[in-house]
Formats: C-alpha cells, sequence, structure tokens
C-alpha cells in the first residue's frame, strides 16, 4: 500500500526541518551493520552509536503514565546507552485519549519512533499514511531478526497490508476461550457447587449447565446481580470472525469457507440476544446496566455483582482474581478461536515521524529479546514495585511501593521474555503457545481488511448500530421484533455493500495464497 500525500509532506517537512537545525543528533550506523544471527540480538560493535540517540517510545496504559515512569525510564537508559548508546523517553497515555494523542503528534510531525497501535487502529494508521514500511531499506531485514526468531514469519506475515508490514504482532494469547465467564468463588461455595477434579484453571460446560447456575446463585443471592453485560461479550460469547474488527459482515466460526456473512441475519447473533434477554427478564441483570458505566471489576470488588464475560486463556483465572481483588472460577461453553484479525490487531511500529529508522529497529529488537528490559518495562524495579518469590516467580503485589508503577503487560513487544508472575504455572508461556498454536483458526486468519474504499457506509452503518447494540445486547428488548428493525437501518445504510467489499478483498487475499 502506497503512502498518502500527508503522509509524503510529512517526511518532507520533517527532513527540511532537520537539515535546517543543522542536522540530526543522530550518528551514523553503517550499511553493512546486521543482526547476530546466532544470538538474535543486534550486535554491539556494528550498532554502537557514537552519538547518543533520544527516542520516543509511544504506549497507552488504563490510566496514563504510572508515578514511577521516570525511575524505569531511568533504569532502562542504563542498559541502552551502555549497549547502543541510546535513550529512551516513554511517551504513555491513558487509554480514553491515546488514539487522539497519537493523530495529533504524527499528523503535527512530532517525533514518534515506536508506537503500539492499541487503541489508536493499525490499519487506520495504516490508511492515514503515518506508518513506515518496516522492510524499506532492509531495516528489518538487517537489524530485526531477533524479532522473527521470537515471532516467527507465519505471526509476522499476518501483520502485512497489501504484501508490506508496517508492524509486528507482540507475544500473547492469539487465541482466545470463547463463552467464558468468571463467577466469584464464594458465591459457588455458597450454593453449593463443586469444582470438579483436575480442573484448577479453566472448567469446561455446557450452556444447560451454565443456566443452572446462574439460576441457583441468583435463588441463593436474590440481592445480587447475578450477570453485567458488556460491550465485548458479543465477540466473547459467540463464535465468529470479525473481519476488519467490527460486526459488519463476519465469518461464522464453525465455518470452514472464506465466506463473509450478514451476522445479524444469522442464529448466532439471534440466540445471543435472546439468551441475554431472557436473563434480563429473570432479573439476573441489573435495571440501570445500559447506562451505568462501573467497571465489572469494581462491581466484583464492591460485593454487589457474581459474574461477567471474559475471554479464557492460560493464566485467566489468576488474571482474573487478581483483578478483582477476589478469587475468581472461570467456566468455559465455546471452542478456543484464533479469528483472522487477533494476530494483528494492534501491531507496534515505526512511524514516519521517527528521526532514525535505523536506531527504531534497533531498540524494537532489544524490546523483543531482552528479558531484563520486559520486567523492567511492564513492572518496574524490584524490590520498590515487585519482589521475586523463592520458586522463581514474580510477585507484582510485592516491594515498597507496588502501586507506583504497573503497565499493560500482555501490550509488550515479548511479554514471553518477562518472569511469570505469582498465582501462575512456572510454564505459562510454554502452555500459552500450545494455546495459540492447538486452538481452532479462521480459515481467514492473517487476512487484514482496507475499509478505504467503504468509510462512508461504515460510519452510517456503525451509527445505526450504536442506536439498538446496548439496549439489543443487553437483553433490554425483545431480539425477535428489535432485530429485524435494526437490520432495515442497516441495510438502507450500506450493510450490503460492506460486505460485499470485504467478500471481494478476502477473495482476492485467497488467490494470492
Amino acid at each position: 500500500m502506497k503512502k498518502k500525500a500527508i503522509a509524503l509532506m510529512l517526511a518532507v517537512t520533517m527532513a527540511t526541518g532537520l537539515l535546517a537545525c543543522g542536522g540530526s543528533d543522530a550518528g551514523e550506523v553503517s550499511d553493512s551493520a546486521s543482526v547476530d544471527e546466532a544470538s538474535g540480538e543486534a550486535g554491539e560493535d556494528s550498532v554502537y552509536f557514537d552519538e547518543r540517540q533520544h527516542l520516543v517510545v509511544a504506549f497507552p496504559t488504563w490510566t496514563g503514565a504510572p508515578v514511577d515512569t521516570e525511575m524505569v525510564t531511568e533504569k532502562v537508559n542504563e542498559i541502552l546507552t551502555e549497549k547502543y548508546n541510546i535513550e529512551v523517553e516513554f511517551q504513555i497515555s491513558d487509554s480514553g485519549s491515546y488514539k487522539q494523542n497519537m493523530t495529533l503528534a504524527l499528523s503535527g510531525g512530532e517525533q514518534i519512533d515506536i508506537m503500539s497501535t492499541l487503541f489508536a487502529g493499525y490499519s487506520t494508521m495504516v490508511n492515514q499514511g503515518y506508518l513506515m514500511d518496516l522492510e524499506e531499506d532492509n531495516i528489518f531485514q538487517n537489524y530485526g531478526q531477533g524479532i522473527t526468531e521470537v515471532i516467527g514469519k507465519e505471526y509476522i506475515d499476518a501483520c502485512r497490508v497489501d504484501g508490506v508490514l508496517y508492524g509486528v504482532t507482540n507475544t500473547r494469547d492469539y487465541a482466545v476461550g470463547r463463552g467464558c465467564m468468571a463467577v466469584g468463588t464464594e458465591y459457588l461455595e455458597g450454593i453449593g457447587y463443586e469444582i470438579p477434579e483436575g480442573t484448577d484453571e479453566i472448567i469446561p460446560i455446557t450452556a444447560e449447565e451454565l443456566e443452572d447456575i446462574f439460576a441457583r446463585l441468583h435463588e441463593k443471592y436474590p440481592d445480587l446481580e447475578v450477570y453485567r453485560p458488556a460491550a465485548v461479550d458479543l465477540v466473547q460469547q459467540t463464535l465468529i470472525d470479525q473481519i476488519g474488527g467490527d460486526n459488519f459482515g463476519v465469518i461464522l466460526g464453525d465455518s470452514e469457507e472464506l465466506k463473509v456473512v450478514n451476522l445479524f441475519e444469522s442464529e448466532e447473533y439471534k440466540n445471543f440476544c435472546k439468551r441475554v434477554y431472557n436473563w434480563n427478564q429473570l432479573g439476573y441483570i441489573s435495571k440501570d446496566a445500559s447506562t451505568d458505566t462501573t467497571s465489572v471489576v469494581t462491581l466484583i470488588k464492591e460485593g454487589v455483582l457474581m459474574a461477567y464475560g471474559t475471554g479464557g486463556k492460560p493464566g485467566s483465572r489468576a488474571q482474573e482474581s487478581v483483578g478483582c481483588g477476589r478469587d475468581m472460577t472461570i467456566f468455559q461453553t465455546r471452542e478456543d478461536y484464533v479469528a483472522s484479525s487477533s494476530i494483528a490487531s494492534y501491531p507496534w511500529t515505526i512511524p514516519i515521524t521517527t528521526v532514525d529508522p535505523k536506531a527504531s529497529m534497533i531498540l524494537m529488537n532489544e524490546l523483543y529479546t531482552n528479558a531484563e528490559l520486559a520486567d523492567l518495562i511492564i513492572y518496574g524495579i524490584e524490590g520498590r514495585h515487585y519482589e521475586m518469590t523463592g520458586d522463581g516467580l514474580l510477585d507484582a503485589g510485592a516491594g515498597t511501593n507496588p502501586d507506583d508503577y504497573s503497565t499493560l503487560g500482555w501490550l509488550y513487544p515479548n511479554q514471553f521474555a518477562s518472569t511469570v508472575p505469582v498465582g501462575n504455572s512456572a510454564d505459562l508461556w510454554e502452555q500459552t503457545e500450545k494455546f495459540n498454536n492447538e486452538a481452532r483458526k479462521s480459515p481467514a486468519t492473517g487476512f487484514a481488511f482496507d475499509s478505504t474504499v467503504i468509510a462512508t457506509e461504515l460510519t452510517a452503518v456503525s451509527n445505526v448500530y450504536s442506536e439498538y447494540q446496548r439496549s439489543l445486547e443487553f437483553g433490554f428488548v425483545d431480539p425477535e421484533t428489535v432485530i429485524p428493525e435494526m437490520l432495515e437501518k442497516l441495510n438502507a445504510a450500506g450493510l450490503q455493500k460492506i460486505i460485499e467489499e470485504k467478500q471481494a478483498q478476502l477473495d482476492a487475499w485467497a488467490a494470492t495464497r
């Protein structure tokens, strides 16, 4: 995909600005410098810069920059300056403002050297011309071989858009256990539910068994909310592949065909809405659920909610229990599934406003291969933000100031290089890789949709969907009568044109495989 005119203008403007200021402070790296293939790391002698490189790394957290970000940055720079004469500046935004902040920075030509596209939209950033081709001038081949060894060619290729590599995925759970529910263990004990032996992580059950558990919880604790819906539940509780990352043309998860269908005409969507509607009618859901923005984690902590939907994976129980501040049990009613866009949902990228693509790629390679940096950037400083346990696990709740630093560990370029947190099996990362490999995969895995040509229709159908989504998917209206009403408006807004464009691009992609 060619960069748009705005991208070229920004690049030229930046280059002119650097020349007017007497040139960049960046030292030159020899064109013959390359990654040491044996170690997977950039060779120290050939990539050490004569002059200090100052690079800006941008990523989001839920609440913005942690209190001790500067302290952690100093420790990170001790490592990087000694090895490469590179220093970093972390630009961290909260999840709600990250997209706007990145768009303003990149459109204004501000220096961003490496950035996560979580919340910013990978395809959007590509379409706007803000991301550079990582293989331009062979910088990925010369300085990113450690990344290839960590990620693997298949998952790297999944991030290509029209054959161009604009970003690299991070190590994480690409698969998701669909149909999962997190339920407070104390409430299960209260109804006499006995957890089956040998299922200490995720308990597979049928949809009927879940109905029985919810009925018993409601009978035992009539003053508590049994279940709180969320906007992501449609994806987590069903088996669909959101082509392009939205619901306007999907592949049904039980299909092996590259067939894009209208989700809102499917039995999968109707059954999902009917089930939640039934739960609402039975009194399982709070009457203000569609308007109350309180997170399910907060409601669990406050003791007013018993269950919520989640995604299953190795470590789910520990993750949900730590987040909720009480022991949670995870049930699963559907399959483990890898969707087409899950691998390339939010790759790490090098924007066109980088001051030095080579230096940025060297740094990116280090983020994927250096275990010491992984623990530092994810968890902070040992003794202050965490402690190591006797069995080699990391206790993020210990340390003298554990609350002063935390980031989204699953967002880091290579989470698998970090130390496994307490509450998990020591082989968590190996389990996660096995989980990814054994999950059912969408036939469209690796496909990336270019929404440029149907941007107008996407806006129109999104507006219609927003009118109905929470009332339908939170169970406040009868799906038998409201789905047809919504569907008629969606079709009038251009839904079929979006489906046809997705199918055409999918067919073209398949023809090249």
